[in-house]
C-alpha cells in the first residue's frame, strides 16, 4: 500500500448520471414483459440504488408467481437492447465530469463501484464518452452488492490505496453503507435519490449540495 495514493471512488446512478427515467420506464417495461401490473413509479425511484433483485421485491404485486429474479432478467434484456440502441436517457449531472477531471489532474485515481450491472454501465460510459476515464470499475455482476464493502476492499487492493486515502462518493444509503462498513471516509451527494437525513442518517462523513461543494471539499481531503 503506499500512503501517496489517494482514490475516490464514485458510485453511477444517481451520482455521475440521472437515470431515474430510464429506470422507471424499464421496470415498467419488465413488469409488462413478465405478464404484470405496472409497478409504482415513486416506489421505483424510492428504490433506485439497491441492488436490482432486492429493489424488485419491494414493490412487485402480490400474488403472482413470477419471482424477482425472472423480472430482474427482464430488465436486463431491455436495459442491454436500449444501451444497444444508444437509446440510454442518462443525462450526466451539471459539473460532475469537470470534478472527475479535476480530480485525475491532482493525482487521483478514481473509480467506480454500482449495483448497476455491467453492460448497463458499460453502454452508459461509453454513450458519454468516459470509458477511458477510470482507474477500476466495479459492478454487482462480479462483486457484492453495496452495502457490503467489497468493492471498496477490492478496489483498494488492486489499486494499492490506504483506507485512509480512500473515499466513496455516492446518493444513497447503500453508498454510504459501503463506506461505513469498508471503514472510509464517505461523501453523501444530495442531488441524487436519497435525501440529507437519510444520508446522514447513514453515517455519511460529509454531505455536499453540488459539483462545486463537491470539487471544494474534495481540494481539503487529505491535504
Amino acid at each position: 500500500m503506499s500512503k501517496n495514493l489517494k482514490l475516490a471512488l464514485f458510485d453511477y446512478d444517481g451520482t455521475i448520471v440521472d437515470s431515474a427515467i430510464m429506470i422507471v420506464e424499464g421496470a415498467i417495461e419488465a413488469f409488462r414483459m413478465c405478464g404484470l401490473p405496472d409497478p409504482d413509479p415513486q416506489k421505483v425511484r424510492e428504490n433506485i440504488g439497491k441492488p436490482l433483485a432486492i429493489a424488485l421485491d419491494e414493490y412487485m404485486p402480490p400474488g403472482f408467481k413470477v419471482t424477482p429474479n425472472e423480472i430482474s432478467e427482464a430488465y436486463r434484456s431491455w436495459y442491454a437492447e436500449q444501451g444497444r440502441l444508444g437509446l440510454q436517457n442518462e443525462p450526466l449531472y451539471p459539473g460532475v465530469v469537470d470534478v472527475l477531471k479535476e480530480l485525475k489532474t491532482n493525482d487521483w485515481l478514481i473509480g467506480i463501484a454500482t449495483n448497476k450491472s455491467r453492460v448497463g454501465l458499460t453502454n452508459g460510459l461509453a454513450k458519454h464518452d468516459l470509458s477511458d476515464m477510470f482507474d477500476i470499475t466495479l459492478s454487482t455482476d462480479e462483486n457484492v452488492a453495496k452495502p457490503n464493502p467489497a468493492m471498496a476492499i477490492k478496489a483498494m487492493s488492486e489499486l494499492g490505496v490506504d483506507k485512509q486515502n480512500c473515499v466513496m462518493i455516492g446518493d444513497t444509503i447503500n453508498d454510504i453503507g459501503l463506506g461505513v462498513n469498508a471503514g472510509i471516509t464517505s461523501i453523501g451527494v444530495t442531488w441524487g435519490y436519497n435525501n440529507k437525513s437519510l444520508l446522514k442518517s447513514a453515517g455519511a462523513t460529509y454531505l455536499v449540495a453540488n459539483a462545486n461543494e463537491l470539487s471544494i471539499l474534495m481540494k481539503k481531503l487529505f491535504i
